[in-house]
């Protein structure tokens, strides 16, 4: 993975297990996110600087850019009618050597102990919500 730092400041924290990329509190497959062109992710916080997401808000975190997926032509070990090899087409795997992580300064007001509770506190508000509705 290539990695840069955009800003200065601290940065959010980030960890990567295979594919799965972790920044802050928002996890990504980037191999479910790898398309047939370059795909750009932002990851940034809401207007009140506390909750992380992907999409556009507030502040950037970070940047991730999935390069394209790669095909490869394999031989079958078949043949045509005009005796030439027939081939097939297969993706590649995430070439995780390709993917950048560009890092944003997190804001001097960004309180990651702070954000993770609300976060937590949401959710649970959520899953209360949704045990309610049931």
């Amino acid at each position: 993975m290539i990695i840069s730092e955009v800003s200065q400041g601290k940065k959010a924290p980030y960890s990567v297990m295979g594919t799965v990329l972790t920044v802050g509190t928002v996890t990504i497959d980037l191999q479910e996110r790898q398309q047939s062109i370059q795909n750009v992710i932002n990851i940034c916080l809401d207007n009140q600087l506390q909750t992380m997401g992907v999409g556009l808000g507030a502040w950037y975190v970070a940047t991730v850019i999935i390069p394209p997926r790669q095909r490869q032509l394999i031989p079958t070990g078949e043949l045509d009618e005009e005796e030439n090899e027939v081939m097939t087409e297969i993706e590649l795997p995430l070439d995780m050597n390709r993917v950048e992580l560009r890092l944003w300064g997190l804001p001097e007001e960004y309180d990651p102990e702070n954000a993770e509770e609300e976060d937590a506190d949401e959710q649970t508000e959520n899953e209360t919500d949704d045990e309610v509705s049931k």
